[in-house]
């Protein structure tokens, strides 16, 4: 029986050289060397910048204001994922003015998320989150300086250990 018989099942089994030399026609006429590089050129995930940088003219957020609710906006953030996502909403929600806050990535594949925010109609839904913003900014500057304080220390107190060892 040859590779390209029909199996038992129905299905035409396609020899690998075969499968090699079609995806090298695909990819300008360069054969693969190996097995994992034939599977590497077929693979269409996008490249990982893509992931994080904004393309020309591309937005980093938009807002859609939600007519269901009264002063209720939906926040689409470009290029982000859960990781700003839930960091928004807890701290959204620790506001005095949000009544209602949540977020969801739309499809896991794509790197962007739907902050969905209800105020109590005092300020506005993107007032709220440009105040959280500040300050989400605020403390992390600062836990940026702690952090950096705290390993400035310990690699003084380590080059002091490091030092009293050698004499």
């Amino acid at each position: 029986m040859s590779d390209r018989s029909p199996s038992p099942s129905g299905y035409r089994a396609i020899p690998f050289d075969t499968a090699t030399n079609a995806i090298a026609k695909a990819g300008g006429g360069r054969l693969p060397v190996s097995r994992n590089e034939t599977l590497r050129a077929v693979d269409d995930r996008p490249d990982v910048y893509e992931a994080i940088l904004l393309g020309p003219g591309e937005k980093k957020i938009d807002v859609d204001v939600d007519t269901r609710l009264p002063s209720a906006a939906i926040f689409t953030f470009h290029k982000e994922d859960h990781t700003l996502g839930n960091l928004l909403r807890v701290r959204l929600l620790r506001h005095p003015n949000v009544v209602f806050s949540a977020y969801r990535v739309p499809h896991p594949l794509t790197p962007n998320f739907e902050l969905r925010v209800q105020t109590d109609g005092e300020i506005t839904p993107r007032a709220a989150v440009i105040a959280t913003c500040n300050v989400l900014i605020k403390e992390l500057g600062q836990l940026s300086r702690e952090f950096t304080k705290e390993y400035e220390l310990r690699k003084m107190a380590n080059a002091a250990n490091q030092q009293q060892a050698h004499e």
